[in-house]
């Protein structure tokens, strides 16, 4: 790929491959200028029910489409999880395609054709080009984690929104035996842009099909015209300290080095600004969410979206930042090098107490300076958030712990989560499994993914589960990679039937293998055939 020029002083653009000349117009695109959106992770409907979260995610996504349209953006690319539930309530889908309708559709015209085979569109055409509508900003998207197809229709929800013409669908792999990566074709003037888009499937199984080079990306003719980005939405490798199993997530590496640009969906941390992939020899830009799913350090720092400027060989990224995000502050304390004695709870409560006071103070500064800005940009319709997230981390090793909604009654309306305010964990380490215990570590690729909300909060699924097949209350005829797929479609996708239809299917063909392959006489003869049968299922789904 042409190499991209350092980076100049575009504000809050960091190193990027190009930048923006001192005092440029930000809403000003030429002929030869693909100006792109970028938005990941807007997980609209989260907390819907909560009483003073419940608009905070279409706030912002309300927000991330006014950007769009302030800054005459070409159109919009969604790195996935646009929904945060697998079936968005009723409510949630009429409010985001109402949206949607508002902000994309009107009577401006498309400044870029897609020269690409129609077919990757599940309607055969780009949806600009339906005659029944008029597309003002087309979007773009790939499915994530939360919103991917599933259920006996393989259908999801963004492909509800592409049927009614607000949303161009695609990424989507129909055979993961033989995952082919097809390019959106785009051209505007002398700028020739390929977008490769690949929808979430299960880490480790992406991990094995990369292994297995199952993966295969389709290039237009002399690729180096091209300006290749690739947009993904899985777990990314963060080193060996980065919590994730080296197998549960996607290396930089893996992917094809003729790429020059990537958009990583899934990760909420905000590095918005591109960072050249030593591994790989491209840019990596992470725009993290739009709206804080879990009380985590990763979620703290200032949202953004990113605006990219395409023009033929280099690109322009400038991170817009998100005024309408209820902000996050945090805080470590560590009880056992406080000095308060373990006996005295009255003074143990008003400490904490007192650190919590300092954590709203700063909330409340930071929302004043968000209502300022959303006010300073002009933002129509939007609300600014009241309230700030408040999260007080207490290491508590040696003390006993206090009950987090009595504690956080006191800050009721002066927190939008008085009840999450407190999170007590122990100093890690030290626990080492009991003698003669036969415990073995879970299987990278059986685990079960987690929603981000789960974070370090609760108890994983994966340990709940495991902690009944373990050992002598093993599996006999059920494999467990597929139990594990079963059972996330049932927590996750929200399919109530996912548990059952996979034991039936099981169970019939364990009967059916059983009756025509079988010479065996006796019950256990039969029981050991059926439990043999499992193991070489098991071990062909864990090799790949």
């Amino acid at each position: 790929p042409t190499p991209a020029p350092d980076a100049g002083g575009a504000p809050g653009a960091g190193e990027g491959p190009a930048a923006a000349a001192a005092g440029e117009d930000p809403s000003a695109v030429d002929e030869d200028t693909l100006r792109i959106l970028i938005a990941t992770d807007s997980h609209v409907g989260y907390n819907e029910k909560d009483k003073v979260r419940n608009k905070d995610s279409l706030n912002s996504f309300e927000e991330v489409l006014q950007i769009a349209k302030s800054r005459n953006a070409d159109f919009i690319l969604h790195g996935g999880d646009l929904f945060h539930e697998n079936k968005p309530s009723r409510s949630c889908l009429y409010k985001t395609m109402d949206l949607l309708r508002r902000y994309l559709l009107g009577p401006g015209d498309i400044g870029f054709e897609v020269v690409s085979d129609p077919s990757i569109f599940a309607r055969g055409m780009v949806n600009y080009e339906d005659t029944n509508v008029n597309v003002e900003t087309p979007m773009f998207m790939i499915h994530g984690n939360h919103d991917d197809p599933g259920g006996e229709s393989n259908l999801s929800a963004a492909n509800l929104l592409e049927v009614a013409s607000l949303v161009n669908y695609f990424g989507r792999s129909e055979d993961l035996e033989d995952i082919v990566v097809k390019p959106i074709l785009l051209r505007k003037g002398r700028t020739q842009l390929a977008i490769y888009g690949l929808g979430n499937i299960r880490d480790e199984r992406l991990h094995r099909a990369f292994q297995a080079k199952k993966v295969r990306f389709e290039t237009p003719a002399n690729p180096e015209q091209w300006f290749n980005v690739m947009i993904l939405h899985q777990n990314r490798h963060k080193g060996n300290k980065g919590g994730v199993p080296n197998k549960s997530c996607i290396h930089e590496q893996m992917l094809p080095p003729f790429l020059d640009l990537v958009i990583w969906g899934h990760e909420h941390d905000c590095e918005v600004n591109p960072r050249e992939s030593l591994q790989a020899g491209f840019y990596v830009v992470q725009p993290g969410s739009s709206i804080a799913t879990a009380l985590s350090a990763g979620e703290v720092q200032m949202k953004h979206v990113a605006l990219i400027d395409v023009k033929q060989g280099v690109f322009r990224c400038t991170p817009v930042p998100l005024w309408t995000v209820r902000p996050l502050v945090m805080k470590d304390v560590s009880l056992s090098e406080s000095g308060l004695l373990r006996t005295d709870t009255q003074a143990i409560w008003n400490s904490l107490s007192g650190d919590v006071e300092a954590l709203i103070a700063q909330g409340e500064e930071e929302v004043r300076r968000r209502k300022r800005e959303l006010e300073a940009r002009g933002a129509h319709g939007l609300e600014a958030p009241s309230l700030p997230l408040v999260r007080l981390r207490v290491e508590h090793s040696g003390f006993e712990t206090i009950s987090g909604q009595s504690f956080g009654q006191q800050f009721a309306g002066r927190v939008a989560n008085p009840e999450e305010v407190l999170l007590f964990h122990r100093r890690g380490g030290g626990q080492t499994p009991a003698v003669g215990s036969r415990k073995a570590p879970v299987p990278d690729n059986l685990e079960i993914e987690e929603a981000p909300a789960g974070g370090d909060d609760g108890v994983k699924i994966q340990d709940i589960i495991y902690k009944y097949i373990e050992g002598e209350q093993g599996l006999s005829i059920l494999p467990e990679p597929d139990l594990n797929d079963a059972v996330q479609s049932f927590v996750h996708r929200a399919e109530n039937g996912a548990i059952d239809q996979f034991v039936r299917k099981i169970v019939e063909a364990t009967n059916e293998a059983v009756l025509r392959e079988s010479r065996a006489v006796g019950e256990e003869e039969i029981r050991v055939q059926i439990q043999d049968r499992a193991e070489q299922q098991r071990r062909q789904r864990l090799t790949g």
